[in-house]
């Protein structure tokens, strides 16, 4: 959530750099109305106005809170070829705070800070190997844990899919664009000897069935909480947290595929 402070030295920006009519198109383009019989202890029309629009909204919901940052990043776009603006010792103020407040600035946009995931080994990976479908998911499912929580859970079954194609292709095997996850996982796994079929001990059946699960889990957590679906009349929405295991589960499930694919390839070097 952002403190208070840091909404205030937005509306500081919106004083100095905008208009009351700026402000009402920059806020009701996302949905967001003035609250009514609103109260405020603030000086000035803009700022007045301001803590109108973002006092309609649940800044702990994160829908709410994605809408008061494409506000900001819309802010960003009128202003950003502003030199003045630019070295504004208010903006920078303001970019300090969101990092403060756990989000970064970045390339135009608010992203969440990535505290609570298993980064590094995963994006050595698609560093070195040149990924970039696996990283462009992996770090959409990080930006959206906490605003976004529905996208962050498809973004993470869509690393987990891009990873099983570019092992495919890597190998030279085919598949079809119409294959599922599971699917997809079947050739994997008969490919690195990670089937449970090919092993005779109980325990290696175990293990191996297991990853299928999580596999299908995935699959099924997407579907269910995820914003590539319509919804029906009764929906439960996911949280953070909810955003949160799909990351930490897909991430681990992509590394652990990788690294024995690399193994079984015996030469880990790029191609």
């Amino acid at each position: 959530m952002l403190n208070k402070r840091t909404i205030h030295t937005f509306y500081d920006l919106l004083t100095g750099y905008g208009t009351l009519a700026t402000i009402q198109k920059l806020f009701e383009c996302e949905y967001i109305f003035e609250a009514e019989n609103h109260v405020s202890t603030l000086s000035g029309q803009r700022r007045l106005l301001a803590d109108s629009y973002v006092s309609s909204i649940n800044l702990n919901n994160p829908s709410d809170l994605r809408k008061l940052f494409n506000v900001i990043e819309m802010f960003y776009l009128e202003n950003e070829e502003n030199e003045y603006f630019q070295n504004d010792t208010t903006w920078k103020q303001f970019v300090k705070l969101l990092e403060r407040d756990g989000y970064a600035f970045a390339n135009g946009k608010v992203q969440y800070e990535n505290s609570t995931f298993i980064p590094h080994e995963l994006e050595s990976f698609t560093g070195e190997y040149n990924i970039q479908h696996v990283e462009n998911d992996w770090n959409r499912a990080l930006s959206q844990a906490k605003t976004d929580p529905e996208d962050a859970i498809t973004a993470t079954r869509a690393m987990v899919e891009s990873t099983l194609k570019w092992i495919l292709d890597d190998i030279g095997e085919e598949y079809k664009e119409t294959d599922n996850l599971n699917q997809l996982y079947k050739k994997v796994a008969q490919l690195l000897n990670m089937s449970p079929d090919q092993h005779g001990e109980e325990i290696f059946k175990q293990v191996l069935g297991s990853i299928n699960g999580v596999v299908t889990g995935l699959g099924a957590l997407r579907n269910a909480y995820g914003d590539s679906h319509g919804k029906g009349k009764i929906y439960y929405k996911p949280s953070e947290r909810h955003a949160k295991f799909a990351i930490n589960l897909s991430g681990t499930l992509c590394i652990y595929l990788l690294e024995t694919y690399l193994v079984s390839r015996k030469t880990p070097s790029t191609k």
